[in-house]
């Protein structure tokens, strides 16, 4: 069955954005260390919880191969420098905007010592987010 192209992309964004999701669940669910710079995942799963969740994410993923495949939905192909340069450069947004001169809008000026440290954390993840950007291009 054939969509029209407007119908086609909404559905495939969608898709797309629940495979992430699904992917990111996997991920978690497969990690055995669950901990991150501000935030740790306290595990208490049993393992057959854990594997009832695999199984019902892969079930999901096959309904929607299936939903991809009866309405001709297109499969994109990307070259993996193309998803990691636009990861990359969401990172550079995200860390550019953590500056405090960006962050004024919030009717709260820094503590001098503060805006000096958060600047320089911030530099220094901006100096390694453009040299990950230069290893892949």
């Amino acid at each position: 069955m054939k969509l029209h192209q407007f119908h086609a992309r909404r559905l495939e964004s969608t898709l797309g954005l629940a495979d992430g999701a699904i992917t990111r669940m996997e991920n978690l669910l497969a990690r055995e260390e669950k901990g991150g710079a501000v935030r740790t995942v306290n595990d208490t799963l049993a393992p057959e919880t854990r594997s009832a969740l695999l199984q019902k994410l892969q079930s999901l993923r096959n309904v929607m191969l299936e939903m991809a495949s009866a309405l001709s939905l297109a499969q994109s192909v990307l070259d993996i420098r193309q998803v990691l340069a636009a990861e990359i450069s969401t990172l550079w947004v995200i860390f550019e905007d953590c500056r405090p001169a960006k962050m004024k809008g919030y009717g709260q000026p820094f503590e001098p010592k503060a805006r000096t440290t958060i600047e320089q954390h911030v530099e220094r993840i901006l100096n390694t987010i453009h040299e990950l950007r230069a290893i892949v291009q």
